[in-house]
């Protein structure tokens, strides 16, 4: 199936991701509080220093804290090069499990006209699948979904969860401000031996839904996805993937359970795998913290940018069959017998009196 492309819309213009287009890469923020929204800023200025080549496509703001000063306002504001992401449910004050419909379109509103250029929601929750994802090691991992079980099971599941309940509302808002909807994985799988059970291919079949419904109302959709899946589960991942014909935003995926402490580099690896089986769009860079239970550095968030750069451009080169950048930094290293980049002569210090570069017939 030709795959649907999504544009996402932002102060500097439009991005596109899809088949035919470059690979994106989003890095995760967010506040638990306001002192550590200022912290949060001061990473995303040390992002926004970083080198052209090293930059990131997309900041998503998961803050849960409820200040009035929002990060993504500041980011929209203060870094207009980077498109925007939010996910609206963690801004809503849940009682007793419960979440006011109207609380939700609010803040999706308020997010919407303050120009983020998609928003996370997490509308496949429903008792069948809960039911069904008691059979796993580990029931469930996202946290927005949570938010949305949790609503729905105080209402004692006699009503759909709320985003079903406010999808059309939603559906508008987006339409109005042409901002992209993605379809977050409530499911995923949080260990590699729970990948594509029957609760995650049933969550698959209603995402696939769900976008359905959104595009044919003229909203561009994302897909997010699978969570933790072994290499060779990837290939099945992928097939599913590609059917559904929609722009693909992995969360990792990661391959290992073993990598903890090094999750930047087995994401890095799993969304190469599944990119070049032709289903990864946007990467999410995941850093090194992500199963330590520590909040990310800016050095650490850094690292996992530059990891998924590689990965995009890794992923390019097969999707769009760009080799352009390869091709200038050989010719660079040909021409001046050498292979540091940029270095004006040859020989180093690593081969030294030894330099194989150098040797000539």
């Amino acid at each position: 199936m030709d795959k649907k492309e999504v544009s996402l819309y932002y102060k500097k213009g439009v991005k596109r991701a899809g088949r035919d287009s470059r690979t994106l890469v989003s890095v995760l923020t967010g506040a638990t509080s306001q002192k550590d929204a200022t912290q949060q800023l001061k990473k995303i200025e040390a992002i926004a220093a970083l080198e052209l080549n090293d930059q990131p496509d997309i900041i998503s703001d998961l803050s849960l804290e409820h200040s009035k000063t929002a990060l993504y306002k500041e980011i929209i504001k203060n870094f207009p090069a980077y498109i925007v992401s939010t996910l609206p449910i963690y801004k809503c004050n849940a009682s007793r499990g419960k979440i006011d419909d109207q609380e939700l379109l609010s803040i999706i509103q308020e997010q919407i006209e303050s120009g983020v250029s998609f928003i996370t929601i997490h509308p496949t929750v429903n008792q069948y699948v809960m039911q069904l994802a008691q059979n796993r090691l580990v029931p469930w991992t996202s946290r927005g979904g949570v938010m949305v079980m949790k609503d729905v099971a105080a209402r004692n599941f006699s009503v759909e969860n709320i985003y079903l309940r406010t999808l059309d509302e939603i559906i508008k808002l987006a339409f109005r401000s042409k901002v992209a909807i993605s379809i977050g994985a409530s499911f995923r799988s949080s260990n590699i031996f729970d990948s594509l059970d029957d609760c995650q291919l049933l969550e698959f079949k209603l995402q696939k839904q769900i976008a359905d419904y959104i595009k044919k109302r003229g909203v561009d959709v994302i897909i997010e996805g699978p969570g933790h899946s072994s290499t060779r589960r990837l290939r099945q991942v992928a097939e599913i993937y590609d059917k559904m014909g929609y722009p693909i935003m992995p969360l990792g995926p990661i391959p290992t359970d073993t990598s903890i402490g090094q999750d930047h580099i087995s994401s890095a690896i799993g969304a190469t795998v599944l990119g070049l089986l032709g289903c990864v769009d946007i990467i999410s860079a995941v850093t090194r913290e992500e199963h330590t239970g520590k909040i990310p550095s800016i050095e650490s968030t850094i690292e996992a940018i530059k990891a998924s750069k590689v990965a995009a451009h890794i992923i390019d080169m097969d999707k769009l069959q760009d080799y352009s950048i390869d091709k200038k930094i050989v010719d660079y290293r040909t021409s001046h017998q050498t292979c540091i980049y940029e270095k004006q002569n040859s020989g180093c210090s690593r081969c030294a009196h030894v330099c194989p570069l150098e040797y000539k017939m």
